[in-house]
């Protein structure tokens, strides 16, 4: 499945596996859900349906916020349909009532219940290839793990029996350490931070640090946004 950020795809061997769970880790202010989007967005162009999940904005917001990059969200409304919890927990308890009673017997929480049917309702109507959710913290809030360990194995293999590619888009607090479990459980990994250059410039850099069956580097790439495109190269110190 192509990125379409330019010079990138050549990089990961050609774009990500078919089905796999790509985090987006990175600090505030990185561009995270909006490398996120790109993706979606120029996969849309071509036809490949994808859906965006947002629990950190509503939809209006988001929509907005990538018209104001340059990105014209109407053009693939048909192949990218935004699945608005912004409200987080009172998005999905609405839902609950509307479906009452889906989750009677089983032993996943029912918010977690509601969430993957209403993803599953979805997939089947769209014939969705693409998932972006963003974010796993808001996520993470909204469904209240009791277990954080146990149900976020449950949650990634719930994702890649899904069969879409998806990518979980993840904060990192300044100053955090990696090696939760999201890392270990994802099948690949795209960094994003900013990085000094002088005193007071910075620059946004990519590196795909883990991705299972592909031949990929690792190395970390200056990300620029232009127009309507990501593009990366060579970081230069």
């Amino acid at each position: 499945m192509r990125t379409y950020i330019r010079g990138f795809d050549g990089e990961l061997g050609g774009g990500v596996p078919t089905g796999q769970v790509v985090l987006i880790r990175g600090a505030s202010g990185t561009m995270k859900s909006s490398l996120a989007y790109s993706i979606l967005y120029h996969n849309g162009q071509k036809g490949v349906k994808g859906l965006y999940v947002t629990l950190e904005q509503e939809a209006a917001s988001l929509l907005h916020q990538m018209a104001a990059l340059g990105f014209k969200p109407a053009s693939v409304s048909d192949s990218v349909p935004i699945l608005d919890l912004g409200k987080g927990r009172v998005h999905l308890e609405k839902l609950a009532e509307k479906v009452r009673g889906l989750a009677q017997g089983r032993s996943e929480r029912p918010l977690t219940a509601i969430l993957r049917a209403k993803i599953q309702q979805l997939k089947k109507q769209f014939g969705l290839d693409l998932l972006v959710i963003d974010s796993w913290n808001a996520l993470e809030l909204v469904l209240e793990f009791q277990d954080r360990r146990g149900e976020t194995f449950e949650f990634f293999e719930w994702l890649r029996a899904l069969g879409t590619t998806t990518f979980l888009i993840a904060e990192l607090p300044a100053g955090a350490e990696d090696g939760l479990e999201e890392e270990f459980l994802s099948d690949a990994i795209f960094r994003v931070r900013l990085e000094p250059v002088t005193d007071t410039a910075f620059q946004r850099r990519l590196q795909c640090s883990k991705m299972r069956s592909a031949n990929h580097s690792s190395d970390f790439f200056t990300l620029v946004f232009e127009g309507d495109h990501f593009e990366v190269a060579k970081a230069i110190s």
